[in-house]
């Protein structure tokens, strides 16, 4: 039998943004799909702590072009349906530019481009007349450079433009938004709090405070909105952060 509630899968879900928004769209009555790399502790931690609705943990290394395609299929037969995609995931290059390899590149468009792509195209079928929203985290380097993310930035922009692109062709039907985060505490950005300082609003954001705006992105309060970048950065793409990124 279908859900009768609407479903979402979060990839990247195991901690920081990722969790943030995975507990907050359940909170809102979402059957969830909890998407993370790893079948390991962590990460089967943070899905135990998930307390308010049906959930189906899937797992797979994103920069594999099998596993996107895979996961969103794995949710969608679980439940019944598919209403939303949030592409989280991202891998966070950070070296100089003369010291970038090949495969710094190829791991950081597998998994913050490709995927988020690959996974759309599913999405989109398994959504099919019904519609739905997709959801692309990118960065407020998606915007702005910064030394020393190269890569990471050059992959964010791709993805953006992936979200403008999508949102034209899956129209009416599908939204697609990019939610642009600038510097968030979490476990990986190690760097956040001694970053605050140059943050227009003195601090760096936290992961519920992206979590809130994905929740309103994907609600029907937001049922006009499409191929937009939304920063939640805190002013911080008004003043370029010019610390090399490492």
């Amino acid at each position: 039998m279908a859900e009768s509630r609407r479903v979402a899968l979060v990839t990247g879900a195991a901690k920081g943004i990722g969790f943030a928004i995975a507990e907050r769209l359940q909170r809102d009555g979402y059957a969830l799909g909890f998407a993370t790399q790893r079948d390991d502790d962590e990460s089967r931690q943070a899905f135990e702590q998930l307390q308010d609705g049906p959930a189906e943990w899937v797992r797979g290394d994103l920069s594999d072009a099998e596993i996107p395609q895979r996961l969103v299929r794995q949710v969608a037969e679980r439940f019944g349906r598919f209403d939303v995609l949030v592409n989280n995931a991202g891998v966070s290059t950070a070296k100089p530019a003369l010291e970038l390899t090949a495969e710094d590149f190829d791991r950081t468009f597998a998994v913050d481009v490709r995927a988020a792509f690959l996974a759309s195209q599913e999405a989109a079928r398994a959504m099919g007349d019904a519609g739905g929203v997709i959801v692309n985290i990118t960065s407020v380097h998606e915007h702005v450079p910064r030394p020393g993310f190269l890569i990471y930035a050059a992959a964010k922009a791709a993805l953006g433009m992936l979200t403008r692109g999508l949102a034209i062709e899956l129209a009416p039907k599908i939204r697609v938004v990019s939610v642009a985060p600038g510097v968030i505490a979490t476990e990986r950005n190690v760097e956040a709090q001694e970053l605050g300082s140059e943050v227009p609003l003195g601090r760096p954001g936290k992961p519920d405070e992206v979590a809130e705006l994905v929740a309103w992105v994907v609600s029907d309060s937001a049922r006009y909105v499409t191929g937009t970048s939304i920063l939640i950065d805190g002013g911080l793409s008004q003043q370029v952060v010019d610390r090399p990124a490492g």
